[in-house]
């Protein structure tokens, strides 16, 4: 009897073990499925067109959609093939990718290629269905996608009067457009060419003679004798232009003649004489010039032009006041 109850507590043993070991598996089994079902993904295919009837003159939009959920690179299109027409043309193509996010962690991929189809006659068309080959970049598996048949219905073409109009609007438009351009433009250099002649004042001959001794003459220069034959020749052309004195009158007296029928003061008819008669000597006579002699004679052509630039900017004053 002992044999037999030790032997009936191994067998229960013995089922209680086995149970447990077909739990743990059935359990752990339910753990991989879950998880083969959470990485589980499908890919679905979509076409699209806007409308079944388009007129003959103008263009549709065909579009076929590659949706799924997981990243972008889940899915490895293999190749696009071109739609297989009738009585339509293709005219450009193209394609897009977008991620659309769903909450919790989880994104839809959407890939879309858009074809640009023009009609060729009146009557039906047709776009025949598409083969797309993908591949599974996690399990490296190929497979297949098929789209139905779809048909459109060419209608008569629109009339293009309202594109005419819209083309002679736009050309009205750009005439409008370039005549104001044109117009600010002229006003604006009508303006910039006033302001110019109001901000840049006349400048006299005495004051630009004056400008040119101050940049050429050197009164504190070593060789005094070459200064003073560069301010001779600076003056007498100033006289030539301004009171018709030829520069290559040498008589000191007619260039006083001269000068005094032009109006000069009789005070500066005496300091230009003395001047003449001393560049006389030192041209003709070689004789040298101390600097006393030069300050004395740069003196009297500078006090001369002065005064004549005074005068001028009174003559200018009146006349702008009359």
């Amino acid at each position: 009897m002992a044999f037999l109850r030790d032997l009936l507590n191994l067998r229960i043993i013995f089922i209680l073990l086995t149970g447990s070991y077909l739990l743990a598996q059935d359990s752990s089994a339910v753990q991989n499925s879950g998880q083969a079902a959470f990485e589980q993904s499908t890919i679905e295919l979509r076409t699209h067109l806007p409308k079944q009837e388009t007129p003959l003159n103008r263009s549709i939009e065909f579009q076929v959609s590659l949706t799924w959920i997981g990243d972008m690179s889940r899915y490895q299109i293999v190749q696009i093939p071109q739609p297989v027409l009738t009585n339509l043309l293709l005219e450009g193509s193209g394609s897009s990718n977008r991620l659309e996010d769903l909450g919790g962690g989880q994104f839809r991929s959407i890939k879309t290629i858009t074809f640009q189809l023009k009609p060729v006659e009146i009557g039906m068309a047709y776009i025949d269905g598409l083969q797309i080959n993908y591949r599974d970049t996690k399990t490296e598996e190929m497979d297949v996608l098929f789209s139905q048949r779809l048909e459109v219905k060419v209608l008569d073409p629109l009339p293009e009067s309202s594109g005419d109009m819209k083309g002679i609007v736009y050309v009205v438009l750009l005439i409008v457009f370039f005549g104001a351009v044109l117009y600010f433009l002229l006003m604006f250099l009508r303006k910039r060419r006033a302001a110019q002649v109001v901000e840049t004042p006349e400048i006299s001959r005495a004051e630009m003679v004056l400008k040119e001794l101050s940049q050429n003459v050197d009164p504190k220069g070593t060789n005094l004798s070459e200064m003073t034959l560069r301010m001779s020749k600076i003056f007498r052309e100033y006289l030539s232009g301004e009171f018709g004195v030829s520069t290559t009158e040498s008589n000191t007296e007619k260039i006083i003649e001269r000068l005094t029928d032009s109006g000069v003061e009789d005070a500066q008819l005496m300091k230009l004489r003395e001047l003449f008669q001393k560049l006389d000597m030192i041209k003709f006579a070689g004789g040298a010039v101390n600097p006393p002699e030069f300050s004395n004679m740069y003196g009297i052509v500078e006090n001369f032009l002065i005064e004549r630039q005074k005068l001028w900017e009174a003559e200018n004053l009146q006349m702008k006041e009359a």
